[in-house]
């Protein structure tokens, strides 16, 4: 048996050594320099920090002549080619604008056709077997229950509906 002294010495010890941590062990796993230091050629590249790249990705600066120079096959600087996505929002936006005034020429107007949409129910088919054994597996079946229609539309077309 061991005495009182010599356990409370081994978990002492024990202690140290797990408090210790990966401190050792960090150095005999990966033998390999820690710090990293960024060596790059001019044209391959920054070398800068995660956050950092992150802002200049999302926030870009219009003064910042890589963006606006490119570099081709033969190295010479260039001129970089317009954005394509510039041009697109251009256009989206145009195409949303002239919806807006054709949806304002029609609100304006004193009947304002107004369709209401079908109601459509989905109903879940479960697996089956069919004629022949054959198998139909799990599919969703779509059932129009009600037809779309006109909301507000002229009264006299409301009363002649009526007779």
């Amino acid at each position: 048996m061991r005495s009182p002294n010599a356990i409370s010495s081994l978990l002492l010890l024990l202690s140290l050594f797990l408090l210790s941590g990966c401190g050792g062990v960090g150095r005999v796993v990966n033998p390999y320099e820690e710090d990293f230091k960024c060596r790059t050629r001019d044209d391959a590249g920054k070398c800068i920090s995660t956050p950092s790249a992150y802002q200049e990705a999302r926030f870009s600066n219009a003064d910042n002549a890589s963006e606006t120079n490119c570099t081709n096959a033969n190295g010479d600087t260039t001129p970089c080619p317009p954005d394509s996505s510039h041009y697109s929002n251009i256009h989206r936006l145009t195409a949303q604008n002239s919806r807006y005034k054709t949806l304002t020429a029609l609100l304006a107007e004193p009947e304002k056709p107004m369709l209401e949409p079908p109601k459509i129910m989905r109903v879940l088919m479960l697996p089956y077997k069919g004629e022949n054994d054959e198998l139909f597996m799990t599919r969703y079946v779509y059932v129009k229950l009600k037809e779309s229609g006109w909301v507000l539309t002229d009264i006299s077309e409301k009363a002649r509906a009526l007779q």
